[in-house]
């Protein structure tokens, strides 16, 4: 069942991840995904800068992703607004592809996913993207919007605090 069981959090890695992650998982009611009204800003006040709510929109070509919320922390990685966006108009390059394997996933299991990447764009070139992706539902079922959080650490600080991550970003 898509909520029962907690392996996915013995996964993530960062303190802020887990924090994020226990929230959406405190929102989730009779194992019944949250909405976007259950969760509130005030609770997750710390990751709102780097926090994210993405819909998947209908397109000539099947379908594109489209930032609907954006936190001000994506600045310092895009140096625009990207809320409005779709992920096909982001200086990511490859890592659309990338995305969009992500996110359909999330829609295809209705369950959440955890990983690192590098951000791709060039002002992240030297960073590492530890992101959460967690379905959101009206409805309690059909995934309609996907809530995230990604923090953001130099590959050179990962390097120095654990060597064998280094192998991670190769």
């Amino acid at each position: 069942m898509m909520l029962s069981g907690n392996a996915l959090r013995h996964q993530i890695i960062l303190p802020e991840q887990q924090a994020f992650y226990d929230y959406w998982r405190s929102r989730c009611r009779e194992n019944k995904l949250p909405s976007r009204h259950d969760i509130l800003p005030e609770d997750i006040a710390a990751q709102l800068p780097m926090t994210t709510m993405v819909e998947r929109r209908p397109s000539a070509t099947g379908h594109r992703y489209r930032v609907r919320l954006a936190g001000t922390g994506f600045w310092n990685l895009y140096h625009q607004e990207i809320q409005g966006m779709h992920l096909d108009e982001l200086p990511i390059g490859c890592r659309v592809e990338y995305w969009h394997r992500v996110l359909d996933q999330i829609i295809e299991t209705r369950k959440p996913y955890v990983g690192v990447t590098k951000p791709n764009t060039p002002n992240g070139s030297h960073m590492a993207q530890f992101w959460v992706r967690l379905p959101l539902s009206d409805n309690g079922r059909d995934i309609n919007l996907i809530l995230g959080y990604d923090h953001l650490i130099k590959l050179s600080d990962i390097k120095t605090a654990n060597p064998m991550q280094e192998k991670v970003f190769a």
